[in-house]
């Protein structure tokens, strides 16, 4: 068995103090993204954001593909998070729950705005380098694992591979309206509202 090098585990369990710098830096991370898009995207780049040394930046992210993919898993986790907590908060039977939940994906602009930009920016990178590839594939398992869940509930009658299939479909179905809408003229926020698309998504899992 190969054992991880001092290094490797010290940027595995960071003291409190590296817990914060790593903070710092993918906050400036972000913000550069957003901002610049990944062509204006450097290691360098992010240091002069963060207020840090190049060499701090590099400690915990040797290339800008590390700081992307912990980006991406950072912002799942978030995401994941946020939709099942909206999901199991909202009063009522699994339909309100699931507006609730659909509200905030569709409608909280700051959220769908940073997303957008995040995604689109990701995602074209991934098509040419394997760690931020593999960084969106982790992405979906995560997405995909919450709507199996709120599918399960919706329809606890759908089997594993049924859930499987559906939850995948609902995906699509999300991010196709998240993505259009803005794009397809006045009529597209009613016809996306987040009570269409819960009624389009039990269809899905009826």
């Amino acid at each position: 068995m190969v054992k991880a090098s001092s290094t490797s585990a010290h940027r595995a369990r960071p003291t409190p103090r590296g817990a914060a710098r790593q903070a710092q830096i993918l906050e400036a991370a972000t913000a550069l993204l957003l901002e610049e898009g990944h062509a204006g995207f450097s290691v360098r780049g992010v240091a002069t954001r963060a207020g840090v040394g190049l060499s701090h930046v590099q400690y915990y992210f040797p290339d800008p593909a590390d700081i992307i993919a912990t980006l991406l898993d950072r912002f799942v986790a978030q995401y994941a998070d946020n939709v099942l907590s909206r999901f199991r908060s909202g009063s009522g039977q699994p339909h309100a729950r699931l507006v609730n939940a659909l509200d905030f994906l569709l409608n909280d602009e700051a959220y769908r705005n940073a997303c957008a930009v995040f995604m689109l920016e990701v995602s074209a990178v991934a098509v040419r380098d394997r760690k931020i590839h593999e960084a969106v594939e982790r992405y979906y398992k995560v997405y995909l694992g919450a709507v199996d869940a709120i599918a399960g509930e919706i329809n606890p009658g759908l089997s594993a591979a049924q859930r499987a299939i559906r939850a995948r479909q609902c995906i699509a179905l999300i991010e196709g309206m998240a993505a259009t809408r803005r794009y397809l003229g006045p009529e597209a926020a009613r016809a996306f509202s987040a009570k269409a698309a819960a009624a389009a998504i039990e269809q899905l899992l009826a």
